[in-house]
């Protein structure tokens, strides 16, 4: 694994993790406007054009995690690698749900309706930490996977293994948002077979992998790229389509298990595997790089608390007349912000090693 590798993964981290952050800037006025608007089209835009985030994180995770030059301990995974995550899950989900309940007016700090509340925050994952237990079903599975890819006719168990993950997962998934003749009958055909548990993203998982170590043809990435863009921009017209003609959002054709966000995901990691990976840097330049990156898992963390601190006061994507404007300018600020407040916390040495 040399160097310049490791430099596209970084950016591509931090790409990642501004896209994550581009989604739920996007999503702050999405629920709340009529569909019929400028400021919703804009929103949805942004929705879509973002969705390659999740699929790249979880490729990066592939990628590294699967690569044949690891050797895996089985209590040097738990310890190092789930662990760390299952802490930070805990903390931040505890931090959420005290969050959410002392910033709701309607409770009063100490009461039982306070404490019920709290209780039942804390069950349910907060809606970007989900992630975490994903990558954690991923992780426990990985010395099994690795394995298999990684044996002598790994790379055909790979190719074998991305196409039941299209034909069970993502191509069933497609399917159901459309309005098609008999759809009842054609959803239980194609769930016949029903992928469930951490399956959901194990596609992306290998698919880094296999992305990373292998790669594709010249002629296969081209039609990557034109898949990707032509899909992510149909599903972007018909979320906008379907929604006026419901006259509600609609954001199912771009979720994470569509085509449109399959190919754009993949897309995205190829470009920077194969064009952003021969740029040059300086060792100055690469250190900086570095660091940024290994601050996107925090700034993943803490993100959303920024977002409502600003949102509180006055700064979202409804800022000024322009979404299509504000929106980027919330990105940068939330990202920026959240990225300081990583940077002070791993000053701490407690709270370094176990939440960001």
């Amino acid at each position: 694994m040399n160097k310049r590798r490791i430099i596209w993964i970084e950016l591509l981290r931090i790409f990642a993790c501004i896209g994550v952050i581009g989604i739920h800037v996007a999503s702050q006025h999405f629920h709340d406007m009529p569909v019929n608007t400028s400021v919703w089209a804009v929103s949805n835009f942004y929705h879509g054009i973002n969705r390659y985030a999740v699929a790249c994180f979880v490729m990066i995770s592939g990628g590294l995690y699967l690569d044949r030059k690891r050797t895996w301990n089985l209590k040097k995974l738990w310890t190092h690698s789930i662990l760390p995550i299952a802490v930070a899950y805990i903390f931040w989900q505890v931090f959420y749900a005290l969050y959410r309940s002392l910033t709701d007016e309607g409770l009063k700090f100490g009461s039982v309706a306070f404490f019920k509340r709290f209780l039942v925050m804390i069950s349910d994952p907060y809606f970007h930490l989900w992630y975490l237990p994903m990558l954690i079903g991923l992780l426990i599975i990985t010395p099994m996977l690795w394995e298999i890819v990684n044996s002598k006719n790994g790379k055909q168990w790979e190719e074998y293994m991305i196409l039941l993950y299209l034909i069970f997962k993502i191509l069933p998934y497609t399917v159901k948002v459309f309005p098609i003749p008999c759809k009842e009958h054609v959803m239980n055909v194609l769930n016949t077979v029903q992928p469930q548990m951490v399956t959901g993203f194990i596609g992306y998982y290998i698919a880094g992998h296999y992305l990373y170590q292998y790669g594709v043809s010249k002629k296969l990435e081209k039609l990557i790229y034109i898949l990707g863009i032509v899909s992510i921009s149909m599903g972007i017209l018909f979320c906008y389509i379907r929604s006026q003609q419901k006259g509600t959002d609609i954001q199912d054709f771009y979720e994470n298990y569509t085509l449109a966000a399959f190919f754009w995901g993949i897309s995205v990691f190829l470009f920077f595997k194969n064009y952003v990976s021969k740029i040059k840097w300086n060792d100055k330049q690469e250190k900086r790089i570095c660091f940024v990156g290994s601050c996107t898992f925090g700034i993943f963390l803490i993100h959303v608390l920024v977002r409502s601190l600003l949102h509180k006061a006055g700064i979202d994507s409804m800022m000024i007349s322009n979404t299509f404007i504000a929106i980027p300018i919330v990105i940068a600020l939330i990202f920026t912000l959240s990225f300081g407040a990583v940077v002070i916390i791993k000053k701490i040495p407690v709270l370094k090693k176990w939440i960001v």
